[in-house]
């Protein structure tokens, strides 16, 4: 009887408390088995630039961190496809020991798979059963098309791998960055899918979610826990699957001088940060919670100079901490701006920009003291609603004082955060989006101030 225990991660997020004993005990899980086959994957959102580690060096150091743990391979999710330029993504696993699956990425200009990932790989288990294991990332294609990638249908893609492997192959796990709601998709579309490990939405299952003849597995998010799937063949082939999940916090043996590792990687980080020194500031730049402040201000004045746009527009709960007075350097942006979001231009009729301002005022109180999460958000509420160029008053809509035509296209700079969350559908139906940076925000500012004389 041929065995398979398959351990995965998926949406660590750069959290590194468990990270030692995580590594520990699955580098031993895959030395030490008697047990039959043992495989270990993680499903994306891995390297999350939040930590301040992770964004000194790239994305790399956590790279470095996930072959402490002998993992088989890896799929990316949005935080490692667009949480770095294509430049940087293109290098972030050159030293890994495990391979990058991923079925539904390209090249946008050429169509080619990117050298750094492998379509499918295949793993004998056993004497002599072969298993497929494709991946899937979460298709945001106004992100993905801007940054120079062109990213395909899972579904799509996923048909497309089966139909060309399954001679090759006893059946097929799936790597998947797209959701508890696509997985089950997946599951009810796809007989010869074993089992979908899935991660995007932080669902954990504790004893997976079995549907026709495929096992939905999912380990949460942060790190907290390690997900376990075991894959059983009788004599007539049959396979029988169960799943599991393991908390890291109850569950695994802490290791020694585990806690001051985990202090280290973010001192490690904050040090690098500190010495990428952007300006010097005569006074500070404080944030607040209702109103724009110098911060707001200047960020606005920021994208405005980079987009050449008719109007801005931004939440002030991006905001989380002010500018100190004195050297100014990449760790204290990074403090006051975590979030994985870049700059968009959106092409809206006049009348399409009084409507949006119409339903961006009736929403100011609501969001103002909203919790929102995902996205990349990393604050804790939405905050208020802060313009430039843009103003509004008894139903009317201003751009640099004169009154918004209907007739008329007006080019408004925002991020690309408002395009995800359901608040502002009108942008959406926008003739134009264009992404006109490659760069995080917190980058622009920065580089915006040392363009700019501060006073």
């Amino acid at each position: 009887m041929d065995r398979l225990t398959i351990y995965h991660t998926n949406d660590i997020h750069s959290h590194l408390t468990y990270w030692p004993r995580m590594a520990e005990f699955l580098s031993k899980a895959k030395r030490h088995s008697d047990k039959g086959d043992v495989l270990v994957f993680d499903c994306g959102d891995a390297a999350d630039r939040t930590h301040p580690l992770a964004e000194a060096t790239d994305g790399k150091a956590i790279i470095e961190l996930l072959n402490e743990a002998d993992y088989d391979a890896v799929t990316i999710g949005n935080n490692e496809g667009m949480g770095n330029t294509k430049e940087q993504l293109n290098t972030l696993y050159t030293d890994a020991s495990f391979s990058v699956v991923l079925s539904n990425l390209f090249h946008k200009d050429t169509g080619e798979k990117p050298h750094w990932a492998k379509e499918i790989i295949i793993k004998k288990i056993g004497k002599s059963r072969k298993i497929g294991i494709i991946a899937c990332t979460i298709p945001l294609p106004t992100s993905y098309t801007a940054l120079g990638w062109k990213v395909e249908d899972p579904i799509e893609t996923i048909k497309a791998m089966i139909e060309k492997y399954q001679d090759e192959v006893d059946g097929f796990i799936v790597l998947s960055h797209l959701g508890l709601k696509t997985d089950r998709k997946i599951a009810s579309l796809f007989n010869n899918v074993l089992t979908v490990l899935g991660g995007h939405t932080h669902h954990l299952l504790p004893e997976g979610e079995k549907l026709n003849n495929t096992m939905i597995a999912g380990a949460g998010k942060f790190g907290t826990h390690i997900g376990q799937v075991t894959l059983e063949w009788n004599e007539e082939d049959h396979c029988h699957a169960s799943a599991q999940v393991i908390d890291a916090a109850t569950e695994l043996h802490s290791v020694p001088y585990e806690k001051e590792r985990t202090k280290e990687y973010v001192e490690r980080g904050n040090t690098l940060l500190e010495n990428q020194i952007i300006t010097r500031l005569s006074t500070p730049l404080p944030v607040r919670k209702k109103g724009e402040s110098d911060f707001v201000s200047l960020t606005l004045n920021a994208m405005m100079n980079l987009s050449k746009a008719d109007g801005a527009m931004i939440n002030s709960g991006l905001f989380l901490n002010k500018l100190p007075a004195g050297t100014l350097n990449q760790k204290h942006m990074h403090e006051a701006l975590p979030h994985p979001m870049r700059l968009v231009t959106v092409k809206l009729t006049g009348k399409q920009l009084i409507s949006l301002l119409h339903s961006m005022e009736n929403q100011r109180e609501k969001l103002s003291n909203l919790s929102v999460k995902g996205f990349g958000f990393r604050g804790k509420v939405f905050g208020d609603l802060c313009y430039e160029n843009i103003t509004y008053g008894n139903n009317n809509v201003y751009i640099r004082d004169a009154r918004v035509a209907e007739e008329n296209v007006y080019t408004i700079v925002t991020v690309d955060y408002f395009l995800y969350v359901s608040y502002f559908p009108i942008l959406n139906h926008s003739e134009e989006i264009k992404m006109i940076s490659p760069e995080f925000l917190r980058t622009i500012v920065a580089d915006y101030m040392k363009q700019t004389p501060i006073v």
